[in-house]
């Protein structure tokens, strides 16, 4: 039965030192360039694989980085994931994924195994503001951290987007095409993301000297249940508002379907707006309106934060990174029509 060849193997077809092909694999120096063309030959000749676990020992890095994510089923952590895995690949990091499913104990119990792991570094898309127990965590055995679109405490390095500015431009301009009665569904008060949303829909208002009605500021989870359990109760009453604007798409695919259940017609019964661009929102028909954010350019920067803190750049520790949005005007909204009742639409 034929075995791997070992280091050893590797030293005696070079006609070198075991500890200078050691020095080779580790990309060190005090190694003649004869010498790295013998030893980088023999490896190819015996084609030796150098035992990861092994080298991790002598190293002391894993060149491993966990990323604990909501959930990579939604298409932006997956594009954020793709774009971190580029930046990592290209600096020959690996990248560990593992789902919170939006539940923080399990978030911490993830954060924990990862640490256990050794992995060099950490990227959290975490259910809420991370609490400063798991950047003490991190910090205390000197792994950097790296959050998206939440509040973190130092020395994480944050990667935010300006949501304030993005919702506020979305409802400025439905009040521009009339709109008064304009309703918001967004995810948590106590997640930044969703304060950040409701706080741009209310200077929007404030900026046009309109009051806000509360009763149309609707905020739970950021989730597709969510989305269809405020658009029932937003949709099914006789005063409905003929705008709405959702904080993230999880949330509009909620909302869609009882659009339809109530017979309604985008734009002409009702304009929207959603929070993110996916593929979904430029399909449907009517094109939807978007607030768009460059999701792999978070992911980069968050990546490239990482990899600059394990290079000894530990100025940027705590570092913020503010990423514009954009209003991306498609075909789902218009002028305010005559708003009539809802209608049950007859299940066939």
């Amino acid at each position: 039965m034929s075995t791997q060849p070992r280091i050893k193997d590797v030293a005696a077809r070079a006609g070198v030192a075991v500890g200078t092909v050691s020095r080779v694999l580790n990309n060190q120096g005090n190694v003649s360039e004869e010498a790295r063309r013998k030893v980088l030959k023999a490896i190819e000749e015996l084609n030796y694989q150098p035992n990861a676990w092994a080298r991790n020992l002598r190293t002391g890095r894993s060149r491993n980085i966990g990323y604990c994510v909501r959930d990579i089923s939604n298409p932006l952590f997956s594009t954020a994931a793709v774009a971190i895995e580029r930046v990592l690949d290209a600096e020959g990091l690996s990248l560990l994924i593992r789902n919170s499913f939006d539940h923080p104990e399990r978030e911490l119990k993830i954060v924990r195994s990862f640490l256990e792991q050794d992995v060099d570094g950490l990227i959290l898309s975490p259910s809420i503001d991370s609490g400063a127990h798991i950047v003490e965590m991190a910090a205390a055995r000197g792994v950097p951290v790296a959050v998206l679109d939440r509040e973190s405490p130092a020395p994480s390095v944050r990667v935010m987007t300006d949501h304030v500015t993005g919702v506020e431009q979305a409802t400025k301009y439905l009040l521009d095409l009339g709109h008064r009665d304009i309703a918001i569904i967004t995810g948590s008060q106590n997640v930044s993301a969703g304060r950040a949303r409701v706080a741009g829909y209310e200077r929007a208002f404030e900026a046009r000297h309109i009051p806000v009605n509360r009763n149309l500021v609707f905020h739970g989870s950021f989730s597709r249940e969510y989305g269809e359990k405020a658009g029932t109760a937003l949709l099914r009453r006789d005063n409905r508002p003929t705008a709405i604007i959702t904080g993230g798409t999880p949330l509009l695919l909620g909302l869609l379907p009882v659009i339809n259940s109530c017979a309604l017609s985008i734009p002409d019964d009702l304009s929207i707006i959603c929070c993110d661009d996916i593929d979904i929102t430029q399909l449907y028909r009517p094109p939807i309106t978007v607030v768009r954010r460059d999701i792999a350019r978070v992911g980069r920067l968050a990546a490239e934060a990482i990899v600059a803190l394990l290079s000894g750049h530990s100025e940027l520790a705590g570092a913020v990174h503010n990423i514009p949005t954009e209003l991306v005007v498609r075909e789902s909204c218009a002028p305010p029509g005559e708003v009539r009742p809802p209608i049950e639409r007859q299940q066939l």
